[in-house]
């Protein structure tokens, strides 16, 4: 009881110190026990907690609070997801275009107690997102950056998946990378779309890796009539191919950075389209935010410090079984 009571008061809060018995008196003996609590939480601090200064990719335990940030674009429920995993114990910077979703995320985090700072961000200017990556940097290193945002084929033109999905992405790449330190993550939620299909010309694919962010859009196969009623599911293909292309392209400027594909299908989807995704693939369930967050918590840690300039499809199988077949009789 004496030896757990005093662990406890260092890894708690130190309400209880005394040790059990009758043969101590808390008046007498007090400025000697908290000088000892101190002495003792000092020592375990200093060996717990180590110095980034000497190696970056060491990470400090969740329990103690650090002077590092993490860097979240996108605050959906994916994003969210993400910053309740890694959120504990560093500041969450939180970015978002809608206002609304930016302010939901802030209540429910910040009544979870993270410690979060909100800014709302159109990652499809440049600007925008450079201001986000310097807020971010102001409170210490930058851990780690998860960019999750993105629409979906039906949520826009063609012109505006462009600018959100492939534009975006390109622009979160340059404004983070001039603030980033020896060991930071930065991990862009992608899709299995960009790995479907008969692929795209070399000339493109080189195209998309290599362009700068500013002529990124200035080739004839992004224009893309607004008549077309594929054009919106063009545009998100090309644009998630791009986005696993320029993150590999830009792996020699970042020392660490790391794509990830999703996929993820709700209820109407298991029963339409997606459904035989999903029946044909070697894990045959439907991927969950957490089988993504799981990823991205690994990407973003010191274990990964050696992987970069990689796509990891998250996606249960249904890439290579539509390549390959199933193996299912």
């Amino acid at each position: 009881m004496w030896i757990w009571s005093r662990l406890w008061l260092v890894f708690g809060f130190g309400f209880v110190f005394v040790p059990t018995g009758t043969d101590h008196n808390w008046n007498q003996h007090s400025t000697s026990r908290f000088i000892l609590k101190n002495q003792i939480k000092h020592k375990l601090l200093k060996h717990l907690i180590p110095d980034p200064d000497v190696n970056p990719y060491i990470e400090y335990p969740m329990t103690f609070m650090s002077n590092k940030s993490i860097a979240i674009l996108g605050c959906g429920g994916m994003g969210l997801a993400i910053a309740r995993r890694l959120g504990a114990g560093r500041q969450l910077y939180v970015a978002d275009f809608s206002t609304e979703i930016l302010a939901a995320a802030r209540e429910t985090l910040t009544n979870d107690g993270y410690l979060v700072e909100i800014m709302q961000v159109d990652v499809a200017d440049y600007e925008s997102v450079k201001r986000f990556a310097h807020a971010a940097a102001s409170h210490g290193p930058i851990e780690a950056i998860i960019h999750t945002a993105g629409l979906s084929p039906s949520a826009g033109s063609a012109q505006r998946i462009l600018e959100v999905d492939l534009i975006g992405t390109a622009n979160s790449l340059d404004a983070f990378v001039e603030v980033a330190k020896p060991g930071t993550s930065m991990i862009c939620i992608a899709s299995m779309a960009g790995h479907m299909g008969s692929g795209l010309p070399s000339e493109l694919e080189h195209h998309l890796a290599t362009a700068s962010r500013d002529q990124l859009l200035e080739h004839a196969a992004l224009s893309i009539d607004v008549a077309d009623t594929h054009g919106p599911a063009r545009a998100y293909g090309i644009s998630k191919r791009g986005n696993i292309l320029r993150v590999q392209a830009s792996a020699k400027a970042w020392g660490r950075v790391g794509g990830k594909s999703q996929f993820r299908a709700g209820r109407q989807e298991i029963e339409g389209p997606a459904g035989k995704f999903i029946a044909s693939s070697p894990v045959s369930r439907v991927g969950t935010p957490q089988d993504i967050v799981n990823a991205v918590s690994f990407l973003a840690s010191a274990e990964s410090s050696f992987i970069t300039g990689n796509d990891i499809l998250v996606d249960g199988g249904v890439v290579s079984s539509l390549k390959w077949g199933t193996g299912k009789d």
